[in-house]
């Protein structure tokens, strides 16, 4: 009988002391979906299984401890019409803006190398700079702009996905 009231006030005490934490969610808004076509005839450049398009693609940090770090973890799905875009999760090292962040919201950068080779060219690679700025609050962590050779290419707008098309 001792050990049942035991247990019992055991398990009481365990329930009381768990608190729940009653805290804001953060959303987390951070995937990036790219899309490279050719100017001239419009053709998806990162279908690597069509001639002319580029055959390989690697991203490559510029604020890491090393300068070029190879960065993991994008993907080339297709997406309902059958064209490959770059799907980058995160991956690449985020440093903070000071100047213009405060104590509830907070601004962060991202700038890496893309390098971009065709099986066709033997000459230099194609290389261009992403810069992704993010916003952080309490509640929501977000892409809200991309420059790309430092040419504006996106803003946010609240509720839409990250998506860029990039013609070259």
């Amino acid at each position: 009988m001792k050990l049942k009231i035991s247990i019992i006030l055991s398990s009481i005490f365990l329930l009381l002391s768990c608190q729940r934490d009653e805290g804001e969610t953060q959303v987390i808004d951070q995937v990036l979906k790219l899309y490279m076509s050719s100017a001239t005839t419009g053709q998806d450049l990162l279908n690597s299984n069509i001639d002319g398009s580029y055959s390989a693609v690697v991203l490559q940090d510029l604020l890491g401890t090393r300068d070029l770090q190879t960065i993991s973890g994008y993907t080339f799905p297709k997406d309902a019409d059958t064209v490959v875009y770059m799907d980058y999760p995160a991956g690449a090292v985020r440093l903070k803006i000071d100047a213009l962040s405060n104590d509830t919201e907070q601004t962060y950068y991202s700038k890496f190398v893309i390098k971009l080779s065709t099986k066709d060219v033997v000459l230099p690679d194609d290389y261009d700079t992403i810069r992704i700025e993010y916003t952080s609050a309490p509640s929501l962590f977000q892409i809200s702009k991309l420059w790309y050779n430092d040419e504006l290419k996106f803003t946010k707008t609240k509720g839409q996905p990250n998506i860029v098309k990039i013609v070259k």
